[in-house]
This record gives C-alpha cells, structure tokens and sequence, in this order.
C-alpha cells in the first residue's frame, strides 16, 4: 500500500499509480500473511499479484490472535483497517473533524462486526510554565527548524499520497518541525494533560508521544503528567496496571 517511491525503487518495483490498486496489492499480502500464520502444511497461492508454491512460514504465532495495527489517512486506507486492523493510526489535524470521522470509522466496522480502535501520534514539549514551553517549542520548530529538510520529507511523504488535500498539507508543515505532524501538546504539566483530555474526548483510544530529547524530557512528563492523567481516570496507577 506504500506511497514511499524510494521504497519501491530500492526493491527495483514499479510503484501503481493509482490508491485502489496499492490497497488490493496490500490486501492480497496480508491475506497470505494471515494465511501463513494459520497453515500447518504448504500451501500454493494464485493470485492477482502473487504466485506461490508450497510456501509456509514457522514457527506458527504462538497466539491465535495476532493484534494488528495499520496507519492511514485515506478512505482505501481506513477501508483497509476495517476489514483488517484491530487498530488504526491516523493524524488529528482538526479535533472536530476527527470526532466525526472517528465516529464514521467506528460505525463502519460496528456495521460488520468488527471493534476498530484509532490512535494518532502526537509530541511533547513539557516545562514547568506555558511561557517556557512555548519559547522552547518555538526556539527549536522555527529559529532553528531545518526547513529544507522539512520540505523534503513533505514532498517525498505526500507526492504519491491521497491522504491529506494540499491546504492540510501546507498547515502540517509547522507541524512536521515540531514533531513529524504530529499533534502539539505544548504546554505546562496542567496544559499538555488537558491537550491529551482533548484527544481521549474526540475518540482517540491512544497516542504515541514523542520529546526532542526523550531522555532528558520524558521524566519530567513521568512525574507530572502521568499522575494528572490517573487523577482525570484517563490513565490506571501503575500498580493497577501491573
């Protein structure tokens, strides 16, 4: 399903055009992946992209249900996770829009009974002010930001991409500066809690977060944010989750 042409010539592949046929292509891959998984006894496959002869794969998943998760933004994308996925990433941009479009997706896998958790990607810049924060997240996404570099994974992420319309694209590039497009939870500890408030109410089950020195950055967010998340019951204490 991949939209990264690089990817494609590395492999020495001829990248479809089109969205529709990179999704069947998907498809018919991971139905042979979840073939493998189950088999015991070789297997031939006949398909439209694949032909094999007596393929198998071990050892056997020692589950019989794999978790599967899938990231898209597109509407053959989100398709595709809700025939497959127990899990989908994709970016909120815009909560309000996400709530409906959460929503949407939710239905759409309910209506074939299947439960389709989302979850998007988000990053952290936590301080003990606002102010601090905000001048910290300006000093390194905008004084500082690469922005050659920036526009070059743009244009190489969304050249063969049907995820996101131009305009979303030209306002996820402040975005992809601060943290791969990803979400902003700038902020205070009060501030960055709410931030993620926000997604859990707009539908989102998770987030992945990401801090320009996780090392540095992360216990801080450990110590103030994680217990403000059990507080507003978004989060279990530790020794609960054990």
């Amino acid at each position: 399903c991949g939209w990264n042409k690089p990817e494609y010539d590395a492999l020495g592949m001829t990248m479809p055009d089109d969205h529709e046929t990179r999704y069947r292509f998907g498809q018919e891959w991971f139905d042979i992946a979840r073939k493998l998984w189950t088999e015991t006894e070789p297997f031939d496959w006949d398909g439209e992209f694949y032909q094999l002869k007596g393929t198998y794969s071990l050892p056997l998943p020692k589950t019989d249900k794999v978790p599967i998760f899938n990231a898209a933004g597109s509407q053959h994308g989100r398709d595709f996770a809700v025939r497959n996925a127990d899990y989908l990433f994709t970016p909120a941009i815009d909560l309000d829009k996400s709530r409906e479009e959460i929503a949407a997706i939710k239905g759409q896998a309910a209506a074939v009974g299947r439960n389709l958790g989302l979850f998007t990607l988000s990053y952290v810049v936590c301080r003990p002010t606002n102010k601090e924060a905000e001048e910290y997240h300006h000093y390194y996404s905008q004084e500082n930001a690469d922005w050659e570099a920036v526009d070059n994974i743009i244009n190489l992420m969304f050249a063969h991409a049907e995820s996101f319309p131009k305009e979303v694209i030209r306002l996820l590039r402040d975005r992809m500066a601060g943290g791969h497009g990803g979400y902003p939870l700038v902020g205070d500890p009060d501030t960055v809690a709410d931030g993620i408030q926000r997604l859990y109410e707009t539908g989102f089950a998770g987030t992945t977060l990401a801090f320009v020195d996780y090392v540095e950055e992360f216990p801080y967010f450990r110590d103030e944010v994680l217990p403000r998340l059990e507080d507003r019951g978004l989060r279990l204490p530790v020794a609960s989750a054990a």
